[in-house]
């Protein structure tokens, strides 16, 4: 009976001197966290942001807030002053809370083609259409359209009358810029996916100014569509689409 009792009296010293084992190394662990390595500071939205919104605002609404995170976390191109966010706008959404990388902040840096990054041969052309024209706004910077348009009532040098038809105008164009104002219920901006997608889409296209005569001569003259090209996918020019074909 006594070499039981001191067996339990042995395995409750074991697991007390356990216990305590653990929380000492709990309490390491923590201060480790807390003094280990260098923290360094970074600037954070205080709410969420869609893409291509004005810094600006959220700037002088006093949006963004400077805190410190282990050199460990912060992640690439971070923004660190909010004074990189002055005068631009983001090209993705960012979220609330989470560091800003240079990569998301048009105009930082020096861009070849000036501040849209023009490509060499070509010119930027604004437009703007109803969102469901433009894949519900749901287009970003570097993205590639293919542009179409539809005409109505169009004639012959030798005055025949042809059938209503759609084209493929330009085969591929590179998106520069585009904004579309989202607005919520109360006249603020819109930060959830299910506020967008209405209203209109305004964007910058970098097109040749053999393209550039056809697409402005195409928003004159006829309804004009924009179609998202998968990442890597090259436009194709089709044959032109009457109704009769259509329906037939």
């Amino acid at each position: 009976m006594k070499g039981r009792g001191l067996v339990v009296v042995l395995a409750l010293v074991l697991a007390t001197l356990a216990t305590v084992g653990v929380f000492l190394y709990a309490n390491g662990v923590k201060e480790e966290a807390k003094s280990g390595g260098d923290m360094f500071a970074v600037v954070v939205s205080k709410v969420d942001i869609p893409a291509n919104t004005d810094l600006n605002v959220l700037i002088n609404e006093d949006q963004f807030k400077i805190i410190q995170v282990p050199e460990v976390a912060v992640v690439e191109g971070a923004v660190t002053s909010v004074d990189q966010l002055r005068d631009k706008n983001n090209s993705l959404a960012i979220l609330a809370g989470e560091q800003i990388p240079v990569a998301r902040i048009q105009g930082v840096g020096t861009v070849p083609g000036g501040a849209l990054g023009i490509p060499n041969g070509h010119l930027a052309i604004t437009v703007s259409v109803d969102a469901p024209r433009a894949v519900a706004g749901a287009i970003g910077i570097g993205d590639n359209l293919t542009i179409y348009g539809t005409f109505r009532g169009v004639s012959t040098p030798s005055g025949k009358k042809l059938p209503t038809m759609t084209t493929v105008v330009v085969p591929m164009v590179e998106v520069l810029a585009v904004y579309q104002p989202n607005y919520g219920d109360s006249g603020t901006l819109a930060s959830s996916a299910s506020q967008r997608g209405s209203g209109a889409v305004t964007m910058t296209l970098a097109l040749t100014p053999v393209d550039a005569q056809r697409m402005v001569l195409t928003m004159e003259t006829a309804s004009v569509w924009f179609g998202l090209l998968p990442p890597n996918a090259d436009g194709t020019q089709l044959q032109k689409v009457t109704l009769v074909q259509v329906v037939k």
